[in-house]
């Protein structure tokens, strides 16, 4: 496994570049994985473009992901931390335990099937993607008949599309083998998120595609946070509105929705 840290670096892109050209004159051998850790202190637009450039990687046939380097960790800190000598850092008891642990588990595949591997989501901008991937394949007469109706407890929220969709469908993401890249047609980014027809493939199929597993991964490896509508009020009506589009599709918990935010430095 080769890890790279993006701390605080202006391009973070680069590195992701210089190891995707080496691929091309030097494969990558198949067991090895690349994961790029990328820090709070990394701007948005720049991290997520950074993450996006993992698809790229995986098109020309790297195993490679992304994470989130100290997710529980605001940026103005991760600065200090980056301008300590190692001494200091040392005496800051980082857990690296469980930054050693994430880059393991989103690298890991959960399950197999023919034409992809199913991950949990590395990075927020995979699990936002997920969520408006969802809100457009129920637009479609195929998704609704799909998805059908089901109860939902633990929801995401896209803060920036103003959208909702469950977190078992956002925490996973399906890495598609080299024969669908290279056999794919129109958007290939579509072969590149998690979609109603593959998700209700795998409901309920194997245990191992699991919301508990998925909210837990959500919030302790990215750092996303729980919310109940009693503690975001300022969702109430954006919520009610989505379900009003929504309501033929999804029946909310008895015990009422919860909420899972990206952290604030996401936004």
């Amino acid at each position: 496994m080769w890890i790279e840290f993006e701390v605080s670096r202006a391009d973070p892109v680069a590195n992701h570049a210089k190891f995707a050209t080496s691929h091309l004159f030097h494969p990558q051998p198949e067991r090895d994985v690349f994961v790029s850790m990328v820090s709070s202190h990394v701007q948005r637009g720049r991290r997520n473009l950074a993450a996006n450039t993992i698809a790229l990687m995986r098109c020309i046939g790297m195993n490679a992901f992304q994470t989130t380097l100290f997710p529980a960790i605001a940026p103005v800190e991760i600065k200090r931390l980056n301008h300590l000598d190692s001494n200091a850092l040392g005496q800051e008891n980082l857990d690296i335990v469980s930054e050693i642990e994430r880059a393991i588990s989103v690298s890991e595949t959960i399950l197999a099937t023919s034409e992809r591997r199913i991950h949990f989501a590395g990075e927020l901008a995979e699990v936002m993607l997920n969520v408006r991937r969802w809100n457009k394949d129920l637009q479609t007469a195929e998704g609704q008949k799909l998805w059908g109706k089901r109860t939902i407890t633990y929801f995401v929220v896209d803060p920036f599309g103003k959208q909702f969709a469950p977190s078992k469908f956002c925490a996973y993401v399906a890495i598609p083998s080299r024969d669908l890249i290279r056999d794919a047609t129109g958007n290939i980014a579509d072969y590149l998120a998690m979609s109603v027809q593959l998700y209700v493939s795998l409901d309920g199929v194997d245990s191992r595609f699991d919301g508990r597993r998925a909210q837990s991964h959500l919030v302790k490896n990215l750092g996303m946070v729980t919310k109940q509508l009693i503690d975001a009020p300022g969702l109430f009506d954006l919520f009610n509105q989505w379900m009003y589009k929504n309501s033929e599709r999804i029946n909310i918990h008895p015990n009422g929705p919860v909420f899972l935010m990206p952290p604030t430095w996401f936004f």
